[in-house]
């Protein structure tokens, strides 16, 4: 696994999600149990279609005002290499949904505010997330 450097930007459709603080994407999918009425225990299991779960922080919350709950989009982060000769990182997130908007104001720090994604393929064969190497 590559590390990377620091989240250079990130947007969600026409919104630039400007002083973008930390990025975190989940792959989550839920096991559904199967069996026949006959069977003390379960036969088979199977995945629901997988969820991709996406929390960003940034820190002008003045963007959050202008963002809806439920709001479709594309979520865009592009992340920085950590040495030379390495390429960055464009992570995109197609049919993202905007499930939750906090703003956190802690004592000692500037206010921040916490969007969380939620994203699955409508047909289930494909996936809404595409990681491909920044153009130099």
């Amino acid at each position: 696994m590559e590390r990377y450097g620091g989240i250079v930007g990130a947007t969600f459709g026409q919104t630039s999600l400007d002083l973008p603080i930390s990025v975190r994407f989940a792959r989550r999918a839920e096991a559904l149990s199967a069996g026949g009425d006959c069977d003390a225990f379960d036969t088979s299991v199977q995945l629901d279609r997988p969820v991709i779960g996406a929390e960003v922080r940034i820190g002008d919350t003045s963007v959050a005002d202008g963002l809806a709950l439920g709001q479709v989009g594309v979520l865009t982060v592009e992340i920085a290499p950590t040495r030379s000769g390495q390429t960055g990182r464009i992570i995109t997130i197609t049919n993202a949904v905007l499930t939750g908007i906090e703003l956190l104001f802690e004592q000692s720090a500037p206010a921040t505010a916490k969007l969380t994604f939620a994203a699955e393929s409508a047909a289930g064969d494909t996936d809404p997330f595409s990681a491909q190497e920044a153009q130099p």
